[in-house]
């Protein structure tokens, strides 16, 4: 804590010297930057595209929209766009229409996957980090078999971090809000010689929980960040350049941890503290989520007449640390302590024509190599299981993609990847200090993705598209049994229309799906030990719409739309048939409305009222579909106004985030009976965050 508070106001005491620069020169406001029908620019085919000429189905929001609409994390952002679902169960487990897994340890994956600046992130234990200082957000549903290869089956997450400018400017935030929450943030950016380019960010973002320990005193889901991020942009030719990107986040918080609805006579009789009100809480042992994770990348570019040549190395390390008390009262009875160490090396290589005619295209290949080590303690009063564990993961792939120009109108594109990774995992099991299972299991797997598409301009305004894709997600190794389970695999074969209409007033996109999902992993917790089988087969059907529309010049209006179906197909487990239930973080419906109106003052400043409403239906946390781990349907709603000065150098908004303070659970899962029995009739929750408002100042320069 006294290096990350070292690190704090170090580098905020040279963002605010820098403000004091005579240099500073500061472009003009612009009420309408950030627009919702502002062009944004997306590199989902590993080359630069307008959002609208890209046959995928992909959503995005700009840096600056983001920011308009008040949003800094990722299960903020799941609100916004349709086809995502984000569950807080102490790591980010990212749901792309109803893809997703829960499994965890070194040797498992993510079934959707997260790159930040074109770096893969591996462990979906380091997902909930803040995001800050971004110049867009990218989200590819459906499998990114091809380009993005690696456990994307369900789609990816894409995240882009602003660049160095050549122009110096920089920025200091601070927001107070309710819970005590303090953030300070800053950024400076500009030259430093004719041919660099710097940027240095540096956030602290600091609030009290939500729950509050009856016993103790303490707060638990409470906020505790710092992250600092640098990059360095060098030209070393009109040709040739190089990216050089640093970042270190540190989160020492208490996570979500999960909470009774009810608590039953045997915990009672049992001597526990019963809490009274619908925040308080009683735990024998204080939750942890600490996580730690710092990297670099180097992104090589030679751009040339005819070919353009990349390469982007990058290096990761993550330690995560967690206490969990799984019965949810202070008696013990079942508490867990997971931690996990990862250090992770990849390398790609990218060859793509610079000025294609009517064929485009991109070959490339890929490495990722993955040391792993951790381990998982049961605790009950007996016996106490301690589980370690160590995994090396090599994973190889070889891709290309190719566009042809039929004509001026007409599209094909057809790709493939091949990938082959191995796994050498070892595992040793204690009960009570003595040894009882040990092993060193090894595995290997291949597969060859393909995609295929057809997108065709209906006129300069309105183009379809079609196509067949095919995604792989490797096997692994569950902590907790050890059991290795097989890779899974997934057709999506999609249509969609992308549009701007009304003389560019009007955007409007839809998609719909169809899955052939087989070998689907399935994660369950059985006597408290994690299992992970694969499932035969599921089908999953959707449609999906976005549009925005610009009512007048000062008037914006947006809205989207999921409807989904995700059921298994064949699915027979330890003597019970679950065919024909939901998936886990399926919903059936979700959609959100969202409205903004600008006023322009006669000084030239301007006001900004934005409002947000975000509908999610009922979802599945478990295989059987028992109505007791479903959660209820629910809305959020949140409201934000902006004032800017007219030069752009001071900003002022006021916030509201889920204001009806919607009590909506996120996972739920088996809780404990007084016997620390597992017990299906007494759930436990893990809820979302609560009512939240404050006020950000922000100055520019």
């Amino acid at each position: 804590m006294r290096t990350n508070r070292t690190l704090t106001t170090a580098s905020f005491a040279f963002i605010c010297a820098l403000i004091l620069s005579p240099a500073n020169v500061l472009a003009q406001s612009n009420a309408n930057a950030g627009g919702l029908l502002d062009e944004v620019i997306v590199t989902a085919q590993k080359r630069e595209t307008n959002l609208q000429d890209t046959p995928l189905s992909i959503s995005a929001m700009s840096g600056d929209t983001l920011e308009k609409i008040g949003i800094d994390s990722i299960d903020e952002f799941q609100f916004f766009v349709p086809g995502i679902t984000v569950t807080n169960d102490s790591m980010a487990i990212v749901n792309i229409r109803a893809i997703g897994t829960s499994a965890f340890g070194v040797a498992t994956d993510p079934s959707t996957t997260v790159h930040i600046d074109g770096v893969y992130q591996p462990r979906p234990t380091t997902g909930l980090m803040d995001m800050f200082d971004i110049e867009r957000v990218e989200l590819l549903r459906g499998p990114q078999g091809v380009l993005f290869g690696r456990n994307s089956t369900g789609g990816t997450l894409n995240i882009i971090s602003k660049m160095p400018t050549e122009e110096f400017e920089g920025a200091v935030g601070v927001t107070l809000g309710n819970l005590d929450k303090f953030v300070i943030d800053g950024m400076v950016s500009g030259a430093l010689s004719d041919n660099v380019r710097g940027r240095l960010t540096v956030r602290r973002n600091q609030r009290d929980g939500r729950y509050k320990d009856i016993v103790t005193g303490a707060t638990y889901q409470n906020q505790d960040t710092i992250a600092v991020r640098g990059t360095l942009v060098i030209d070393l030719s009109e040709e040739f350049s190089l990216e050089l990107r640093a970042d270190v986040n540190s989160d020492n918080e208490t996570g979500f941890p999960a909470v009774r609805a009810t608590y039953e006579q045997d915990i009672i009789d049992a001597g526990a503290t019963i809490p009274v009100r619908k925040d308080d809480v009683a735990f024998d042992t204080p939750p942890v989520n600490d996580t730690d994770t710092w990297g670099g990348s180097a992104i090589a570019t030679w751009a040339g007449s005819d070919y353009t040549f990349k390469s982007l190395t990058s290096v990761r390390k993550s330690v995560v640390d967690q206490t969990i008390d799984a019965d949810a009262t202070d008696l013990f009875l079942f508490d867990i302590g997971f931690r996990e160490n990862s250090r992770s090396f990849t390398q790609e290589l990218q060859l793509s024509n610079s000025n294609p005619d009517r064929l485009e295209w991109i070959v490339g290949m890929y490495f990722l190599s993955e040391d792993g080590d951790g381990g998982i303690d049961i605790l009950f009063p007996n016996p106490t299981i301690n589980i370690e564990e160590k995994n090396t993961t090599n994973a190889y792939a070889a891709f290309g993609q190719a566009t042809y120009h039929i004509t001026d109108r007409l599209r094909a594109t057809a790709g493939t990847r091949y990938s082959y990774e191995t796994k050498n995992y070892s595992f040793s099991t204690v009960v009570n200090g003595n040894v009882v299972d040990s092993g060193a299991p090894s595995d290997n797997w291949d597969s060859v993705t393909p995609r295929f598409a057809l997108d065709y301009d209906v006129t300069d305004d309105v183009m379809v598209y079609v196509s067949a894709t095919k995604g792989f997600k490797s096997g692994g190794f569950q902590l907790g049994d050890a059991g290795s389970f097989d890779p899974e695999e997934l057709w999506s074969y999609e249509a969609g229309v992308k549009s701007m209409l009304l003389d560019g007033r009007m955007r409007a996109n839809l998609g719909v799906y169809s899955y052939d999902y087989t070998n689907l992993q399935v994660v369950e917790f059985i006597g408290g030990i994690a299992t992970t089988s694969n499932a035969g087969k599921a089908s999953i059907d959707g449609i999906e719409a976005e549009i925005a529309f610009r009512v007048t010049d000062n008037f914006d209006v947006n809205g989207t739309l999921a409807v989904m179906d995700a059921k298994y197909d064949v699915f027979f487990e330890s003597g019970e048939d679950f065919s024909g239930n939901r998936l886990a973080n399926a919903p059936d419906l979700t959609y959100t409305l969202g409205a903004q109106y600008i006023f322009n003052l006669k000084s030239g400043a301007y006001l900004m009222l934005r409002g947000d409403y975000a509908y999610r239906d009922n979802v599945d946390f478990k295989r059987n579909n028992l109505p007791q781990f479903r959660s209820d349907n629910y809305s959020l709603l949140n409201a934000r106004a902006t004032f800017v000065t007219a030069d752009n150098r001071w900003e002022l908004s006021l916030y509201g985030r889920n204001l009806t303070d919607n009590r909506y659970a996120t996972y739920i899962t088996v809780g404990r009976n007084a016997a620390s029995e597992a017990d299906i009739n007494v759930p436990v929750t893990v809820h979302g965050a609560p009512i939240q408002y404050g006020a950000l100042l922000r100055y520019n320069f």
